[in-house]
């Protein structure tokens, strides 16, 4: 599945050091409005808090205190509702309307909603090849920033396949029509024994980090430099900023054991019809395409107009990396944190922790000062 990466992420990790009487828990298990799998979260601009749960395919609203408010969306085909609820990302339009996405497979357009849960309009991208969208941002004349997945062609290789995702970042307008292409790769993500699916993905793949910057420019890295580049919108690099983030780590043989004996442990237990028949195909995966570890996994731009890197997931550690930016690449904060999916809005840090069952609690860490006292907190 896709990196919703970003734009937040799956909330991962154990939750680091916060202060309790600062800290509101969101979506308490047994109570109404729980949380079982949240993938985003989001101050909306009523100043509320929104957490899309995937559980359900509910976006559920919060009081600032933590208290549930209504739901919205849902599992179903009609308007307003939710096709694939595991590829769900939204946002806010400038003038107060809620938005959201769906990946592969999931309703190919952009939902509108009344902050209210009122369906309002579909906007439909004018795109001819089977694409889903991964995320998009709403800019402040109504068009919007938008990232594409398409389906690759498989490669054979002796007596397996790779398949392809390729990712595109697309300016369009407020009507679905593309004005123009931005950014394009594509990497090799999967393997299997079938051309058309039974796949599973493959480590070490460079990042698809992005997120709107300043002056009609868009913030990208790959994860595999300590710069990042700036593109404005017709798709021409303008500059690259040099940053503190750690060079990338090779990857060593070590590194794909750990990674298969883990994958094993998850699937094989789990499902170990599909494992035997499919799964096995990672043993034919013997030597790592990519040669380093992305050194992050997501890039936001703050209120403050800083930029908050978060680092890859460090396994042995527990823990990430987030560095705190100014729009030179100086480091205003650093944190190595357990805590997951951090990210920083107008009046909160939202965090998470996920139990050995896999499910996720959510934190809405009351802003009190600056924004890098407020993420050095989080030590």
């Amino acid at each position: 599945m896709r990196k919703f990466a970003l734009v937040l992420t799956v909330l991962l990790g154990t939750l680091g050091y916060i202060y309790a009487d600062e800290a509101v828990k969101i979506g308490i298990l047994g109570t109404e409005g729980e949380l079982i799998y949240p993938r985003q979260i989001k101050e909306g601009p009523d100043g509320h808090i929104y957490v899309y749960d995937s559980m359900d395919a509910f976006i559920k609203v919060y009081s600032p205190e933590g208290r549930f408010l209504r739901k919205m969306g849902g599992e179903g085909q009609g308007p307003g509702e939710i096709q694939r609820n595991d590829g769900v990302s939204f946002g806010f339009t400038p003038d107060e309307k809620l938005y959201f996405t769906e990946f592969f497979t999931g309703h190919p357009w952009i939902t509108l909603m009344e902050l209210s849960g009122k369906f309002q309009k579909a906007i439909k991208l004018d795109i001819k090849e089977f694409f889903g969208v991964s995320i998009a941002h709403c800019l402040p004349d109504g068009r919007f920033l938008t990232e594409l997945n398409f389906a690759g062609r498989p490669k054979r290789e002796k007596d397996f396949f790779y398949h392809r995702s390729p990712q595109e970042i697309v300016l369009q307008n407020a009507d679905g029509g593309i004005i123009s292409k931005i950014k394009r790769t594509d990497y090799i993500t999967r393997i299997s024994y079938e051309s058309n699916g039974a796949d599973s993905p493959i480590p070490f793949v460079p990042a698809f980090a992005w997120c709107p910057y300043k002056q009609d420019t868009v913030l990208f890295s790959d994860g595999l430099s300590t710069k990042l580049q700036v593109y404005n919108y017709q798709g021409k690099l303008i500059k690259e900023i040099q940053t503190s983030l750690p060079e990338p780590e090779k990857v060593t043989r070590k590194d794909l054991n750990k990674w298969r004996e883990r994958r094993k442990e998850t699937y094989a237990s789990r499902n170990p019809d599909w494992w035997n028949r499919f799964g096995k195909v990672i043993d034919n995966y013997k030597k790592s395409i990519y040669k380093e570890h992305p050194n992050l996994s997501g890039i936001a731009l703050t209120p403050q107009g800083n930029i908050l890197i978060s680092g890859r997931w460090d396994m042995e550690k527990n823990q990430s990396l987030y560095l705190l930016l100014d729009e030179s690449g100086d480091t205003k904060a650093e944190v190595s944190s357990a805590a997951g999916g951090v990210s920083i809005s107008k009046s909160f840090i939202f965090l998470g922790k996920a139990d050995q069952d896999g499910i996720i609690t959510v934190y809405a860490q009351k802003r009190t000062g600056s924004e890098e006292e407020d993420l050095l907190r989080l030590k």
